[in-house]
């Protein structure tokens, strides 16, 4: 009798729902420790370009008159929010993405507002968040960086 091979096909399938894309990712199994291929969520490209288009919205570079507390007071809320619902599945991709939007707007303020050079303003940031590492809600998704 002949034996019948069968081709297997190497589609990539994904979609996009609720602002998640759901696509095949490699996850690591917490029973057997293997590595495996499953379709996980993760934010859309989309999402992200609007939470980048909004974060830009926000102007943060044109507050020089308003002090870091009273920005976190501003955005705290928007940003938690968006920490909660996308934050939930494949939160290390978005999570990077997130803190380097919004450090690099933090980091524009601060050379607006002190008139500081790019490593100057890094070193300013990277005092602010040793003195009050609470005062923004994205601080928390790097903890293992110093800025």
């Amino acid at each position: 009798m002949k034996e019948v091979t069968f081709k297997r096909w190497n589609v990539k399938t994904s979609f996009s729902f609720l602002g998640y894309d759901f696509t095949l990712r490699t996850v690591k199994s917490p029973h057997t420790g293997k590595l495996a291929r499953k379709c996980m969520p993760g934010a859309s490209k989309k999402a992200m370009k609007q939470i980048t288009q909004t974060v830009r919205d926000w102007r943060l570079h044109r507050s020089a008159g308003q002090d870091a507390a009273q920005l976190a007071r501003r955005y705290n809320a928007v940003i938690r929010g968006w920490i909660t619902y996308y934050g939930k599945h494949w939160y290390r991709n978005f999570s990077y993405r997130l803190w380097s939007v919004l450090q690099s707007r933090l980091l524009k303020w601060v050379k607006a507002k002190y008139r500081l050079g790019l490593r100057a303003a890094l070193h300013w940031l990277s005092l602010l968040k040793k003195k009050s590492p609470c005062l923004f809600a994205h601080w928390y998704l790097l903890r293992a960086t110093n800025t």
